[in-house]
């Protein structure tokens, strides 16, 4: 048996709309994703990648605005942009099971919040996406 192929960890940064990876998805491939971390809305206490499902305030009223809004607020997602053009958001969270059925493109993330509404996150997450393709 091979060893799955890792990479370093992908920075997410929670004050930034989308951030685009070098790292890119292959058809018929599976992945699981490590994911680390802690950020925050504001002055909001920090959450893990799975989010806040009921943040209060305002925000309980516009959820709709979300990026993904069935996801709870400041949840990780992921998407690919590759030669059709970008995949729909997707819930990630912690990542805890494989994924075999992302677009080939290159992976992108955010946190789930209002698109002009970034500036006020703070915190990161680390993901680390393993091909575990051979495993299978």
């Amino acid at each position: 048996m091979s060893m799955p192929s890792q990479t370093l960890p992908i920075v997410v940064l929670a004050d930034q709309s989308c951030v685009a990876s070098e790292f890119e998805i292959e058809a018929r491939h599976r992945y699981r994703f490590l994911v680390e971390g802690l950020w925050a809305d504001a002055k909001d206490p920090p959450t893990g990648p799975e989010g806040v499902a009921h943040p209060g305030g305002i925000r309980e009223g516009f959820g709709w605005a979300r990026r993904l809004p069935e996801a709870a607020w400041m949840a990780l997602l992921v998407r690919t942009e590759g030669p059709t053009g970008k995949s729909p958001w997707r819930l990630l969270g912690r990542g805890d099971q494989v994924w075999s059925d992302l677009p080939p493109g290159r992976l992108q993330f955010c946190a789930n919040d209002v698109l002009g509404f970034y500036w006020n996150n703070s915190g990161k997450m680390d993901v680390r996406v393993i091909d575990v393709t051979q495993d299978a």
